[in-house]
């Protein structure tokens, strides 16, 4: 199964990264053309699979907007990876509380319902706050 990343120096994206297969890697600086020469790189944060409301892939470390339901209203969360669970999910800013994208094969959100608005990793306040570390 291919997989994508988006490639950092810090808090520059400076690539992205498709890996079809063990052997099989490509590189772009502008996801748009391909090659296989590497793009030098400090972190690298993974495609979760989900594009929001505007097709704009969502990755880890991605900051969006959400709504799980009406009556709640729109939240602010970062989209992780959960270790224990083995998924991605959200993080919400203002509690403590994880929503993971899937439960038991069913998606929690649509595209619709999500918007990336910015990055953790150029908001180190946030970063503080929820007790993280980019890695």
């Amino acid at each position: 199964m291919e997989k994508k990343y988006r490639l950092r120096v810090d808090e520059k994206i400076v690539g992205f990264k498709r890996q079809v297969s063990e052997r099989m890697v490509f590189y772009s600086k502008n996801e748009f053309w391909w090659n296989g020469q590497p793009i030098g790189h400090k972190q690298i944060d993974e495609y979760t699979g989900i594009n929001d409301k505007n097709n704009t892939r969502i990755y880890e470390w991605d900051i969006v907007q959400f709504e799980l339901t009406k009556e709640e209203g729109r939240e602010e969360g970062v989209v992780l990876w959960n270790t224990k669970d083995k998924c991605f999910g959200i993080k919400r800013i203002n509690d403590s509380g994880f929503i993971p994208f899937e439960v038991n094969n069913i998606r929690l959100f649509q595209s619709k319902d999500l918007e990336v608005y910015s990055y953790l990793f150029i908001n180190p306040e946030v970063m503080t706050r929820l007790g993280l570390e980019d890695v």
